[in-house]
């Protein structure tokens, strides 16, 4: 092996003192050398070596140095990233740096010397591990392969993210058991520990910095007794040390230096992210001081600490910052007016401060700050006005170009470049979705934005493709920018062309697969990870690009292209599943017959009456029993009497679990059975000879949700009344045998009450109609 002299050096070693000179030999070689780092991480007798050394040695002087120089040698291996990560973690060194944290007493002499670079290198390995099989934590970054050289053995430098091999699987389930560590008990309990008992900032940071990039589930926050559950308790002893860290930054003499101040303001937004109760803990905890806004409106303490520090404090804690009060502010916004009034004003004051850091920062801040702006104005029409009116949206658009010429220059890194142009999408795509100056504005741009997105939608990065389409689904909100720009300017199809491109690539098995390890490892908005990522993103664009008038339907609506929507319905992804599905139901809404018929040969009514029931989410249900619906929509008697027999008998009980079930589906199922009312006689037999749905009906009707009821009113319409012909004119009468079986109903009496009491238009006038219409029924 190539680093053979080095592993003779350390093991002909006679004393720890020549051990130790041996160990400052090799740390010296590879700091800064990243083909060394390779090199010395390819030797595996080197590494098992390595490895004896990290042992707790006492007070012996000469033992710590060698422990600190061995950390700080893992260390910088670890810095390499996914060139040296395989051999790191199949070597077991995150578990061997962690039994040695376990093994340091806080109290024991020189522990805080030993402990940083142990520290450091748990998270120089653990972040990159994270990194190379997340994506990075601002954006996912270049996924460019790395290939061998030849020079220290074949396939040391192959990327991690390569699938269909033993290395790759091997390498995976290293990955996930690794990042797992931190959250197994004694690990967790040795970490808070440590926080609680070590001051030193040079221990603090790495853990900060390690916590912080791998805390991204609310079961990783659950691991640190952060429950979000209702009705439990928030026992917040890591979220009280955070807030103190950051209430020192007041007190002078008492300042954490800017570096730690930014980590914990890091870890603190990844523990209150999407975390309604841990964001209220957060707002109501107080260090004692009285602080109030100048108006008289009380703010909570924290979040005007926070207020001072983004305005004030250096540039990295500012950034830092916006990211934090950026997640406090969106889990919890408030029960009260003043509470409403302090969020819009503080709102306010982060997307000022983000508007001129992004004027002004480095690409890696700029990248962040991209990221922090989508979150912040992704479901706010305020805030997207106010970005409009700062010119946002331009600034956004001339970095996209820029960072075309800089990495054709060379200037900039293409991992760097692709995270900028996957934040810059992701924020304008945010900026303009509910507001729609910002889109026209976008569409009409002097830059063809439109091109960069076409070019976009293929790029090599996942992100940057997901990025991309959801900045053509923003856009595609404005009917005259869907007719005209996007289909002129090729986005639509090219958005259409991406999903045919993702489902390939994952059918050919380009991508990981979701973690099949025992700890769920992987970030909440990447549960299907890049297998599904764009799908997703796609899916949810077509949902839009092929609406009725849209001259792209014709493109979705082929035979191929149905079968390869029908193939996504069973994926086992439910976000992927519920936005196929409404594709379908967009496209199947007003369909000829032909299509119609087109869609159910790719679907099945097997499959269909499937995702209709049980255990499938609600959400997805809603979507099915809308495609049905759209099946039945203005079909004759004989069309509605083949779509029930082609579901088959069980599509009775289906309809009668469905009028049982609360929201959505409720309201669905009324729908279909409202149309499958209007058959034949057969049709309406069926019903009402089921006792259970015509009582579920009946319930219906008593519903104070005019959703529900306005659906209910008008099965029951479709039940009762026929057409009789005479005199060339059409009257409408009661069925009387239907009046009569649904006479223990007492429908007359309910009818009158909605008729005249009901707080909703539509129920009143509804229901005086069918009121109207019993009367003309024999006593």
């Amino acid at each position: 092996m190539t680093t053979s002299a080095t592993l003779q050096a350390l093991s002909a070693a006679a004393t720890p003192a020549d051990r130790l000179r041996a160990l400052k030999d090799l740390k010296n070689s590879v700091i800064g050398n990243t083909w060394k780092k390779v090199e010395h991480a390819s030797d595996d007798a080197l590494l098992q070596l390595l490895l004896t050394l990290l042992e707790n040695p006492g007070d012996d002087s000469v033992s710590v140095n060698i422990v600190c120089e061995t950390a700080v040698i893992f260390g910088a291996l670890g810095a390499a990233g996914a060139l040296t990560l395989r051999p790191l973690l199949a070597e077991g060194v995150p578990q061997r740096l962690f039994a040695l944290v376990r093994d340091i007493p806080p109290e024991q002499p020189g522990a805080a010397r030993m402990l940083a670079p142990v520290l450091r290198a748990l998270r120089n390995i653990l972040t990159a591990t994270a990194d190379t099989l997340w994506g990075h934590n601002w954006g996912v970054g270049a996924e460019q392969k790395v290939v061998g050289t030849g020079l220290v053995g074949d396939d040391v430098l192959h990327p991690a993210r390569v699938r269909g091999s033993a290395r790759a699987a091997s390498w995976r389930a290293d990955a996930s058991t690794a990042l797992a560590l931190v959250f197994e008990p004694e690990n967790r309990d040795a970490l808070l520990l440590l926080i609680e008992a070590q001051p030193e900032p040079n221990v603090l940071l790495p853990i900060y910095q390690l916590l912080a990039r791998l805390t991204q589930r609310s079961s990783h926050r659950a691991a640190f007794g952060l429950h979000s559950a209702d009705g439990a308790e928030v026992p917040a002893s890591l979220v009280d040390h955070l807030l103190e860290t950051v209430v020192d930054w007041r007190t002078p003499g008492q300042r954490p230096n800017a570096k730690l101040l930014e980590a914990a303001l890091d870890l603190l937004s990844a523990l209150v992210k999407g975390q309604p109760r841990i964001s209220t803990y957060v707002r109501q905890w107080s260090a004692g001081l009285d602080v109030a806004a100048d108006d008289g409106i009380a703010v909570p303490e924290v979040v005007t600490i926070l207020g001072e520090l983004l305005e004030t404090g250096p540039p990295g804690v500012r950034i830092a910052v916006t990211g934090c009060l950026t997640n406090i502010l969106k889990a919890d916004k408030g029960h009260h007016v003043r509470d409403r009034l302090s969020l819009n004003r503080t709102n306010n004051e982060l997307l000022n401060v983000i508007v001129k850091l992004l004027r002004t920062e480095a690409i890696e801040e700029r990248v962040k700050l991209c990221f922090v702006l989508a979150a912040l104005t992704s479901d706010d029409e305020r805030l997207q006005k106010m970005a409009y009116e700062e010119n946002c949206h331009t600034q956004l658009i001339g970095m996209l170009v820029e960072v075309d010429g800089d990495e054709e220059r060379g200037e900039l890194g293409h991992d760097a470049a692709t995270r900028m142009r996957e934040g810059a999408l992701l924020a304008l795509a945010s900026l303009c979705f509910q507001y729609e100056p910002t889109r026209r504005a976008i569409a009409d741009s002097q830059t063809s934005v439109l091109e960069l997105v076409r070019g976009a939608l293929r790029h090599p990065s996942y992100g940057v493709r997901a990025a991309a389409c959801q900045l053509a689904r923003a856009l595609s909100r404005t009917v005259a920018i869907l007719k005209t720009s996007l289909v002129d300017s090729g986005v639509g199809e090219e958005v259409i062309e991406a999903l045919k491109r993702e489902v390939a690539r994952r059918k050919a098995g380009g991508d990981d697969g979701p973690s099949d390890g025992g700890f769920d490892v992987l970030p909440e908005q990447e549960v299907g990870e890049r297998q599904f990522t764009v799908e997703v993103a796609a899916t949810a664009t077509i949902c839009n690009l092929i609406v009725e008038f849209s001259p792209l339907q014709a493109k979705i609506a082929d035979p191929k292209s149905l079968e390869l929507l029908a193939g996504l319905t069973t994926v086992p992804y439910e976000p992927l599943v519920e936005n196929a599905l409404w594709v379908f139901k967009n496209i199947s809404y007003h369909a000829t017959q032909q299509l119609k018929d087109d869609i159910m040969a790719a679907v099945g009514w097997d499959a269909l009456l499937r995702l209709m029931r049980a255990p499938t989410p609600p959400s997805t249900r809603v979507q099915a029993l809308g495609i049905l619906q759209n099946m039945l929509d203005k079909a004759s008697s004989s069309q509605l009497a083949r779509v029930v027999d082609a579901l088959g008998p069980d599509f009775w009980g289906l309809m009668t679990d469905s009028l049982g079930d609360e929201g959505e589906v409720r309201v669905a199922a009324l729908y279909c059975l409202g149309s499958v009312a209007l058959g034949n006689e057969r049709l309406r037999r069926q019903i009402t000879e089921r006792v259970r749905l015509v009582e579920a009906l009946s319930d219906a009707l008593g519903s104070r949700d005019s959703l529900v009821c306005v659906p209910a009113l008008r099965a029951l319409r479709h039940l009762l009344e026929k057409s009789e012909k005479g005199d060339g004119s059409r009257s409408w009468r009661p069925r009387q045998a239907v009046v009569d079986l649904l006479q223990p109903y007492q429908l007359k009496t309910r009818l009158g009450e909605l008729a005249e009491d009901s707080p909703n238009v539509g129920v009143r006038r509804d229901a005086a109609n069918l009121l109207e219409l019993l009367e003309r029924a024999r006593a």
